[in-house]
């Protein structure tokens, strides 16, 4: 009897996969078909297992009532994407329909299979579209264009001009000519009064500004403009003793005008050079006053006028090359030499003719030297626009040689230089 139920259920599961693989329309002969055998089995059975055998009957009856049910249900719920699905469908020999098991899926039992479309792969977006092609959001403008995407090159700006206003506190001295006029005055045999050069301290302050043009950021042209002023106290020495003290002043005023080539392989490194040629032109007025006993107050003015040859160089080292921010240190250094015209008047209160004015020609030669901090903050992305400072010390030793066998004697000026600038690329 055991045997006999083992083989009964075997049959039954094996009438079972014939059911899911046959097309649904012929499927309800073989399900009566298969439910005569069964009864014509149980009858033959015993007792226990004919009411095994109609146990499993029931089974597979309620199977195929819930599938005609869960057929139902998918079909009402389908009824509007149904053109869709069969069209999707069509070509499958293993669908059987919107609610019904596909033939190549294991059987369920208790539960309606439902079809699921088949998921369509994704196309993959084209490599590039137009906004016409792939529209966009109404909040965004059209899709990216060739412009667009490609990246965006630096501006190659081959102009530059810049300004600039910079100021040097000196001191040092200053050499001044006594004597020249007042002896023409009285006479060459006169041994009453000597020539003499003093040398006295001053103090000095000058304020200049400067221009500057390249092309192709390799030749500059620099025009420059100083005012400076220089006060102090000097002993004049006009003959024999007393020597007396006076009160000096001095203003000059220099034009200056350089050709300036920066050597463009060191653009953009943190080493960089320069060299310059130019010309410079000094006009001064020196005026000098003091008391003399017997002969009243004493005064002189002296006229110079100076042009001299420059040529300088420059070496800078960028410490700190930021993007926006950059600090450097540059040395700077320039010689000239050119020639000096003095025109010497001296004057005195008491005295009943007006004495003549003195020529002095000089022969003066020398060097500037100057030593600073540089500072340059970019302004924006474009870095059309840069604000620069410098401050140090400069330096200037100037030697001047005087005819009628006086001698050579220096001039030292120096101090604290600062200079604030704008450059411009265009």
């Amino acid at each position: 009897m055991k045997t006999s139920v083992q083989l009964t259920v075997s049959e039954t599961s094996s009438s079972i996969a014939d059911i899911s693989r046959c097309s649904w329309k012929a499927r309800a002969p073989r399900f009566k078909a298969t439910g005569d055998r069964l009864r014509s089995q149980v009858e033959v059975r015993n007792a226990f297992g004919a009411r095994f055998a109609t146990v499993q009957f029931g089974i597979v009856i309620g199977i195929i009532c819930v599938l005609e049910l869960g057929s139902a249900s998918a079909q009402t719920a389908d009824a509007s994407p149904k053109s869709s699905q069969e069209a999707t469908t069509a070509g499958d020999s293993n669908d059987l329909g919107t609610g019904y098991p596909r033939l190549d899926d294991p059987w369920t039992f208790g539960k309606p299979a439902i079809k699921k479309a088949k998921a369509e792969p994704t196309p993959e977006p084209p490599a590039q579209q137009s906004g016409a092609q792939s529209p966009a959001p109404e909040t965004s403008t059209a899709g990216p264009t060739a412009e667009a995407s490609a990246p965006l090159q630096p501006r190659i700006r081959k102009n530059e001009i810049s300004a600039s206003g910079d100021f040097f506190l000196g001191q040092g001295n200053v050499t001044m000519p006594f004597g020249f006029s007042l002896r023409e005055g009285f006479g060459f045999a006169s041994t009453n009064v000597i020539k003499s050069v003093a040398k006295p301290d001053r103090t000095s302050d000058y304020f200049g500004g400067t221009i500057s043009y390249s092309h192709g950021q390799a030749w500059y042209v620099d025009l420059a403009y100083a005012n400076g002023t220089s006060s102090g106290n000097a002993d004049v020495v006009l003959g024999s003793p007393p020597t007396l003290n006076s009160a000096f002043t001095i203003k000059d005023n220099w034009y200056q005008a350089y050709i300036r080539y920066a050597f463009p392989g060191l653009h953009g490194k943190r080493l960089s050079a320069y060299l310059r040629a130019g010309v410079s032109y000094v006009q001064a007025e020196l005026t000098d006053e003091t008391t003399i006993p017997a002969l009243g107050l004493y005064h002189q003015t002296d006229k110079t006028d100076d042009l001299l040859g420059n040529l300088g160089f420059g070496v800078g080292y960028l410490l700190y090359p930021g993007q926006h921010v950059r600090v450097g240190l540059q040395l700077e250094g320039e010689g000239f030499y050119g020639r000096r015209s003095q025109k010497s008047t001296e004057s005195l209160a008491d005295a009943l003719f007006t004495f003549p004015t003195a020529s002095i020609d000089n022969n003066l030669y020398g060097g500037i030297g100057r030593a600073t901090v540089q500072f340059q903050y970019r302004v924006g992305q474009s870095g059309a626009f840069k604000i620069f400072a410098d401050g140090g010390l400069q330096g200037k030793f100037t030697m001047i040689s005087y005819s009628a066998g006086l001698g050579t004697f220096n001039e030292l000026l120096w101090g604290p230089y600062i200079k604030v600038g704008l450059r411009f690329s265009f």
